[in-house]
């Protein structure tokens, strides 16, 4: 083994050394009462790897094992936390940029197969109607049966102006299809916004990444909210998964002229931030509602809470996610990097949601509950140009027009 290889596994028995169980055996007693320190589970690593290195069914080198341990390693710390390589760091700078070439999908990876989780609005992959819940089989005629995730967008992505295939399986098809798709450059716009109702703004935030909260704004000023022209807002932060604390902190000092958004405590620190006066703070006698849903977490749960708590507007929906870790990139050596859970954040009143989530003020339930996959790509365009049509929307419009509700919120 080369002294870079002894190097990295002495690194990784440094920072993990703890994950590892040992039991001895007859022939694993420590001799002549000898403390156990972290070389001998340094020691037991590369034995370990040297013997499936050695044995296992196939061959498997050094390094894979190496980096499976590592990866197994931080990930078992928690389900945030991750070891990523150059490429995926790469990644997920680029999407915290809201800027890329490629076919603007969001996608996972479930069983064996690519998942689509949405299409990204007014994309290549939008207008070839790419639904939520699409199975992406192949890619160019390659099987992403054995794909990881990363290997799958690094084949999704490419310059503008070249050509992808993806062949897609859809439960209600008979067999699977072949749709073409040429590239584009893909600006995720992460607010969506229309006046209803005259003087009611619905504004919708997808995701908070880098410039959401200048977007947030601008759609604000273009409304005419700060001239007086808005009578209620509702803000829909439904299955919004969260992005980037910066930014949750910035979207709360718009709602907030005064008060604490959010506190973090960590092991090394603990931080509290406030909201800070301004001419673009949200206005005194607009109403404001919150929409929420089990799929608003992390920085949405920031939002909502530093909400509630200021008693600044409504929450409205159902019990939010529940995610209070903060996650910090650290560099590391390779190119990649750690992102590791360095603390947890707490509401203004000192709760912590973790896996409790965020109680709305008036629990709605919508009626009848479509799944997007449901939905032809017509209908998805439809409901969301017109947000009115909504039943949640609806009720919540109808709180700021102070119209009785004959339906009891459940």
């Amino acid at each position: 083994m080369n002294n870079d290889l002894f190097k990295a596994l002495l690194f990784a028995g440094l920072i993990g050394g703890g994950i590892f169980v040992i039991k001895h055996g007859a022939q694993g007693e420590k001799q002549n009462n000898r403390p156990e320190s972290i070389y001998d589970k340094i020691n037991l690593l590369t034995e370990v790897m040297k013997k499936v290195s050695d044995n296992y069914v196939k061959e498997v080198s050094d390094e894979e094992l190496l980096m499976r341990a590592i990866r197994w390693m931080v990930h078992s710390l928690d389900p945030f936390s991750a070891y990523m390589s150059p490429d995926e760091l790469k990644e997920m700078e680029t999407e915290t940029k809201g800027q890329f070439g490629g076919l603007g999908i969001e996608i996972t990876k479930k069983d064996y197969y690519i998942l689509v989780i949405s299409p990204i609005e007014d994309t290549p992959a939008w207008r070839a109607g790419i639904l939520p819940g699409d199975r992406i089989i192949k890619i160019n005629g390659e099987s992403t049966r054995d794909m990881t995730l990363s290997e799958a967008v690094k084949k999704l992505r490419g310059p503008k102006g070249t050509r992808v295939v993806i062949t897609v399986e859809r439960d209600g098809w008979d067999e699977p299809r072949d749709i073409e798709l040429i590239r584009d450059i893909i600006k995720v716009k992460s607010v969506r916004s229309k006046i209803i109702d005259e003087n009611i703004l619905y504004v919708r935030l997808s995701g908070f990444q880098e410039g959401s909260s200048k977007e947030l704004e601008d759609a604000f000023k273009k409304s005419g909210l700060y001239e007086g022209k808005i009578k209620g807002v509702i803000f829909d932060l439904r299955n919004n998964p969260g992005g980037l604390l910066s930014e949750a902190l910035r979207i709360g000092d718009i709602f907030l002229s005064e008060g604490i958004i959010v506190s973090t405590k960590g092991r090394r620190s603990s931080q509290t931030y406030k909201a800070g006066k301004d001419k673009f703070d949200f206005p005194e006698g607009v109403s404001l509602i919150v929409l929420v849903n089990q799929g608003s977490a992390s920085a949405s749960e920031i939002v909502a809470g530093a909400i509630k708590d200021n008693k600044k507007g409504l929450i409205v929906g159902t019990k939010t996610f529940g995610k209070a870790s903060v996650q910090t990139i650290i560099p590391l050596s390779d190119g990649g990097a750690l992102r590791l859970t360095t603390a947890h954040y707490y509401t203004p009143a000192g709760t912590n949601i973790e896996e409790k989530g965020i109680e709305p003020d008036i629990v709605f339930k919508p009626k009848v509950q479509v799944a997007q996959a449901e939905l032809s790509p017509e209908e998805i365009v439809k409901r969301r140009d017109h947000p009115e049509l909504d039943e949640t929307v609806k009720f919540a419009l109808s709180l700021i027009k102070g119209v009785p509700q004959e339906r009891a919120k459940e």
